[in-house]
């Protein structure tokens, strides 16, 4: 559970990502086939997305993935669009590594729709 330290710790992190229009590791996007995932890595040109895996979110307000990722999407296909969805992140608590020290939240994070064909993992 997130105490005041960890709380402020959040926030010096979210403080760090919003006002960015790029999409960035943890912020979803929207396919046209109504599929709805993650970004889960970001290269120059092109970000994968995946449909589950952990987000910690660093000192920098990055995050990083841990998990599957599908084929790359070109950032040209993506748009921002004026929706908003609460992502689940972890860091330490209190930002001491140790086994068992996750704390877990949300956050807002920014939705993008892609016109490019989805060609992930599909689950039924």
């Amino acid at each position: 559970m997130l105490d005041r330290i960890d709380l402020a710790i959040r926030a010096e992190r979210l403080a760090k990502r919003q006002g960015e229009q790029q999409p960035l590791v943890g912020d979803f996007v929207r396919f046209t086939s109504g599929q709805i995932e993650r970004f889960s890595w970001a290269g120059d040109r092109s970000i994968q997305t995946a449909p589950g895996g952990s987000f910690y979110l660093g000192v920098s307000g990055l995050a990083s993935f841990s998990g599957s990722l599908n084929p790359p999407v070109p950032k040209a296909s993506l748009t921002l669009i004026d929706e908003v969805v609460e992502g689940a992140f972890w860091f330490f608590h209190h930002g001491s590594p140790g086994a068992g020290r996750g704390v877990h939240f949300t956050l807002p994070c920014k939705v993008f729709v892609c016109s490019a064909p989805y060609q992930g993992f599909v689950r039924l």
